[in-house]
């Protein structure tokens, strides 16, 4: 079912071997199906063409550069015109009637920011690997935008519900320039400053795992467009997620609290991050007393066996 008002956009860079079954899962269920192509060099852009003529809402940009998958991503939304966007990968698919599942539940949503179903991962030839239905994503339907916000930098790890239905215009406020490791977690923060994120049970994107054994330095390369040989950590992570829970608490003992919670909570998932040595070292011996308990646990399993 093709849905009004909708934009899917699909970022490419050498994807000949999926792009011709991503688009033919895609083009059916919106509006228009934008795709940038960031300087393939394989046949990536050729398999595109040849299906403009059975897809008219198929749209191709060719880059004349590769501007690095970050700034790939960010075209694609500032060409949008339509209020609902979701990008799309250009390995990933998706099943009968997941947009207009999603489309449904935004517009029965006027608070919501973005809908989204279950990950269901596969493998590069197709296999099922894991299906992530959100556990936590009650806490994001939660009225309180520092709720919301906490429960993302307590939980979040599959990044999968960024290829969701978006209000654009909201999409386009929480945009981050800067490129990082885990930027899409910090875009991800800052919409649920500006609005619920609805889980749609019973549908869910296909995401294939195409990079799933790249390193950091990989990861960080591919965001950037440039060779990243060092920094492809996760503190400016940290610090980012940080700075959006000073913004979203007011001044008084509340924020206090709430600050406290969420520096405590990142510092366990990523370690030390402040810039100050002062701050850093107490932020490391939190850290060290945050492991304990996991420690211990390791410790008796070994035991055990």
């Amino acid at each position: 079912m093709q849905c009004n008002d909708v934009t899917i956009a699909i970022p490419l860079f050498n994807e000949e071997r999926f792009i011709e079954a991503v688009i033919r899962t895609a083009a059916p269920q919106c509006q228009i199906l934008l795709v940038s192509d960031n300087a393939s060099t394989d046949r990536s852009v050729e398999i595109c063409r040849a299906l403009t003529s059975e897809f008219p809402n198929l749209s191709i940009i060719q880059q004349s550069s590769n501007l690095g998958a970050s700034e790939n991503f960010k075209f694609l939304l500032e060409k949008a015109t339509t209020s609902k966007f979701m990008w799309l990968g250009a390995h990933d698919l998706l099943p009968d009637g997941y947009v207009s599942a999603l489309d449904r539940a935004l517009s029965s949503n006027l608070d919501a920011a973005l809908a989204y179903g279950a990950a269901q991962h596969i493998d590069i030839i197709g296999n099922p690997r894991s299906l992530f239905s959100y556990p936590y994503g009650h806490l994001l339907t939660d009225g309180s935008p520092q709720k919301r916000l906490l429960a993302l930098i307590r939980y979040l790890s599959d990044c999968s519900l960024v290829h969701g239905l978006f209000r654009r215009e909201i999409l386009r406020l929480a945009w981050v320039s800067d490129k990082f490791l885990g930027v899409d977690q910090v875009l991800l923060g800052k919409a649920s400053l500006l609005g619920k994120f609805v889980y749609v049970p019973g549908t869910h994107l296909l995401r294939r795992d195409a990079h799933a054994d790249d390193t950091k330095e990989k990861q960080l390369t591919r965001i950037t467009g440039r060779p990243a040989h060092h920094g492809a950590d996760l503190r400016e992570l940290a610090r980012r997620q940080y700075a959006l829970a000073c913004m979203a608490q007011d001044n008084g003992l509340a924020a206090v609290w709430y600050r406290m919670k969420a520096r405590v909570l990142l510092i366990y998932r990523f370690g030390p991050f402040s810039k100050s040595p002062i701050v850093y070292v107490s932020e490391y011996v939190v850290w060290i007393i945050s492991c304990i308990p996991q420690a211990i646990s390791y410790f008796r399993n070994k035991i055990a066996l």
